[in-house]
């Protein structure tokens, strides 16, 4: 194998580093190699942070902001990532070079290239998940039944709680474990890119209990990120000492304080004005209430075979993809355009987008400024202290074809450590909340490391999640795009690597 890259989703930095001494095979690999803080996209979300690493071009060029979002036409854009993007594995493949994909986020629908490709999450009930495509039977009897992703949000839906989602995040990943494994047996990969879920999972809804040592979960977190290390473990040794081994995280992650109503917010400076101010209308409410009616009363191991049983447009309307898609259509639905002047798709950052039927550019920039200065004056509703204020804007974080369709403003609160989780909802009529759906959220500072061949030993460097691709591309002697937005690290290299640009 020539490059092993290892993802593991919403790992932190900062929680590597104070768990280091217990990470023995991530503690090795960094001293042996290059590490440092992984400087992910905006936003910092699976989707499209995964195509972006892979690319090495931010959102804009590649036509992705996330799961779905909403057209400057008011329409629902649901856009798959194809081997038309450029992705790391498609230009190797291209180049003859054997090349497997698995469990990466984003990559539904799989498709023909040299080696093969499991899709990670999302993929529709019922459809196809890797190519080729007798893969998919290979590994059911391989694992007892292969699993993409726990049709599950969070453990208070769930009959059986915190302790039935543990163990279901544990059966995803011990199966996706033994799954990478046989992979790399049974393809031999030259270039090999993986995904770990858990850690990501559990974060969101156990970083709550890591201060309380009374809590039977005080220890889960943690025990994650040792559970990752130790697959990190059964992975490199299946690899020679001359494999390139990087291990990345999309984006990290920190502990949520409370959640702010985005659009409820904007309802109350009459930014956002709805058809119909005393009732919100939600479309496909049926679906959501079938499906927590599913998760609260059937056993957590039956679930995925009632997913999976079910009619297709039935399965497909039940998964946590289909209720994003149901929130923006009831955006979409609800929302009077000709009066409103800014709305948010929300995401793990605040995705405000104007209004831009009703502004010539003056007044844009106008309302923009506007905007701004409100967002820059919220207080933390129980502290009455000032949030710490994060402004991406358009111009500035976004630039490519599809740079129209980027949000006007990517805004990211926090108070102190802790970061404020946005909440687009319609219909609540509260602004802030104190039951926050999460309790970690993304942020962009994530982990990288890489060893192998010729890589400085003992070197910390923070790089940028654009950087990899084309530094990967290097290592395989590929040509790097001249439209990518990362750069090679050269730095990392103890004797410079030839590079040729197209």
């Amino acid at each position: 194998m020539g490059v092993l890259v290892i993802g593991l989703d919403g790992a932190s930095p900062v929680l590597i580093h104070k768990w280091i001494d217990k990470l023995p095979n991530i503690k090795r690999l960094s001293e042996s190699g290059v590490h440092g803080i992984l400087q992910s996209v905006v936003p910092p979300a699976s989707v499209p942070a995964w195509q972006c690493f892979a690319t090495g071009k931010n959102p804009a060029k590649i036509g992705l902001f996330g799961f779905a979002t909403i057209s400057r036409d008011k329409r629902l854009i649901k856009r798959q990532a194809g081997p038309d993007i450029g992705c790391i594995w498609d230009l190797s493949s291209q180049q003859g070079f054997k090349v497997g994909v698995f469990n990466v986020p984003g990559t539904y629908p799989a498709y023909p290239l040299n080696g093969f490709m499991v899709c990670g999450f999302p993929v529709p009930p019922g459809k196809d998940w890797a190519y080729p495509r007798d893969l998919m039977k290979r590994l059911d009897r391989a694992v007892d039944g292969y699993e993409v992703d726990v049709p599950l949000t969070k453990p208070s839906e769930m009959r059986g709680g915190e302790k039935a989602y543990l163990s279901q995040v544990e059966r995803l990943h011990s199966k996706s474990l033994q799954s990478a494994l046989l992979l790399m047996d049974w393809y031999q990969p030259e270039l090999f890119i993986l995904t770990f879920q858990g850690v990501d999972m559990v974060q969101h809804d156990f970083w709550r209990y890591m201060d309380n040592d009374a809590s039977a979960y005080a220890n889960v977190v943690q025990d994650w990120y040792v559970k990752m290390d130790a697959a990190i473990g059964d992975l490199t040794r299946k690899v020679s000492r001359d494999t390139y081994v990087l291990i990345m995280s999309d984006h990290g992650s920190v502990p949520v304080s409370t959640s702010f109503h985005v659009n409820e917010y904007l309802r109350t400076q009459e930014l956002l004005v709805l058809k119909n101010e005393k009732k919100v209308r939600h479309k496909g409410a049926s679906y959501t209430k079938l499906r927590e009616l599913i998760l609260r009363n059937f056993p957590p191991g039956s679930i995925n075979a009632i997913y999976n049983r079910a009619p297709n447009f039935i399965a497909r309307r039940l998964t946590t993809s289909a209720k994003i898609e149901r929130f923006l259509t009831d955006l979409i639905e609800n929302v009077d355009w000709n009066r409103t002047q800014a709305f948010s798709t929300g995401g793990v950052q605040a995705n405000i987008y104007l209004n831009a039927d009703h502004h010539e550019n003056s007044t844009r920039d106008l309302l923009l400024s506007q905007l701004c200065q409100m967002l820059r004056a919220l207080k933390h509703p129980t502290t009455g202290e000032s949030l710490r204020t994060v402004f991406h804007f358009r111009d500035e974080a976004f630039s490519g074809p599809y740079t129209s369709e980027a949000p006007d403003v990517c805004v990211e609160f926090f108070a102190g450590d802790q970061k404020i989780h946005v909440n687009p909802g319609l219909g609540s009529g509260k602004v802030w909340s104190f039951e926050p759906h999460l309790s970690a959220e993304h942020v962009r500072e994530g982990f990288w490391s890489i060893t192998g061949p010729g890589v400085k030993a003992g070197i910390s460097l923070d790089a940028g999640i654009l950087d990899l691709a084309p530094t990967i591309q290097k290592l395989l002697s590929l040509r790097v795009s001249r439209d990518s937005d990362g750069k090679v690290l050269d730095e990392i290299f103890q004797v410079p690597v030839g590079l040729v640009a197209e």
